[in-house]
């Protein structure tokens, strides 16, 4: 289907939030003006990582919004959207700062949008930048009954030449409308970091659009460890506690009962493992999150593990 007609080169608001990583978001910011065949605008938006580099300033490119707090990956894309969005962009790119583009990526995305009017979102392949032959996501298969997204490709030769319609793609890099984006509504501030994809895709889905895997479109993953790794407490409770948030909003009830049953039993079984591998002190948190997803309470938000900030 042939799309809207879009000007010669599409406006194009990156969604990107720092939290205390100045050097990698520099590399993806100067990734994203080197891109070909669209006019960039980067909405950038920093959770209180301290002092502003010189670099950081608003020009055409570049606008600039340093909160005083940590709000979150959600609240600050939130922000960042509606920074772009004054600036009258035609698509909308959510990208984590932990990435590098390359001159054609952006633009290999905004062209499947703009002639497949049926598609939502499209997404590149993403390889780790440190072993850029290896996957690090590039859509994949998706099992409502365990809310988890399994890789199909482990190498860049494993890719298709053709786009791919998935059920889920990650939110390390997706390109959007930006009037589908506003029609699908702002990420939930509540959820913090995690799963915020997960229920963009839902919703997108929701919508009637698909989503579509561009295997040309390439961006690099540089695995950031800005909220501590996948076993810090941190991620332990979110991870845990958006996957049932999420899972309730969007599964059927047959689906969402299955999921249940199988992530109590997946949270028992790692109960017993984590101690057994000097995890122990994880296991409060996965149940914490557990526990406050099963009361459908993402608002919650536990001193602990903001430390140096005051409970908003």
């Amino acid at each position: 289907m042939i799309g809207t007609t879009y000007p010669v080169k599409a406006r194009v608001g990156v969604l990107l939030v720092n939290y205390n990583q100045w050097e990698l978001t520099k590399k993806c910011v100067d990734s994203l003006l080197a891109s070909d065949g669209v006019s960039v605008v980067i909405g950038l938006v920093d959770n209180s990582s301290g002092p502003v580099p010189d670099w950081v300033e608003n020009t055409d490119e570049l606008v600039f919004h340093k909160n005083i707090s940590n709000v979150g990956l959600t609240a600050g894309n939130n922000k960042a959207f509606e920074m772009v969005q004054k600036k009258n962009v035609d698509f909308v790119f959510i990208l984590n700062n932990d990435t590098e583009v390359f001159p054609d990526t952006v633009s290999l995305l905004v062209n499947y949008l703009q002639n497949h009017d049926e598609t939502g979102i499209t997404a590149p392949a993403i390889p780790y930048a440190n072993r850029p032959d290896t996957i690090w996501s590039a859509g994949g298969r998706y099992s409502y009954a365990r809310m988890y997204l399994s890789q199909i490709y482990k190498k860049i030769s494993d890719l298709p030449d053709h786009p791919v319609e998935m059920e889920q793609v990650t939110g390390c890099a997706m390109m959007m409308r930006a009037d589908d984006y506003k029609k699908a509504g702002r990420q939930d501030p509540d959820l913090f970091v995690y799963y915020e994809d997960t229920d963009l895709c839902f919703r997108v889905k929701k919508m009637g659009l698909n989503i579509q895997l561009i295997p040309s479109a390439i961006v690099l993953h540089h695995i950031s460890i800005s909220v501590g790794g996948i076993y810090s407490p941190f991620a332990i409770y979110f991870t845990h506690r958006n996957r049932f948030v999420v899972a309730r909003r969007h599964l059927s009830r047959f689906s969402f009962f299955l999921f249940t049953l199988y992530y109590f039993a997946v949270t028992l079984l790692k109960t017993v493992l984590y101690p057994a591998g000097k995890k122990g002190n994880l296991v409060y948190w996965m149940w914490l999150g557990l526990i406050h997803g099963v009361n459908n309470r993402p608002d919650i938000r536990p001193e602990r593990l903001f430390p140096s900030e005051e409970q908003p």
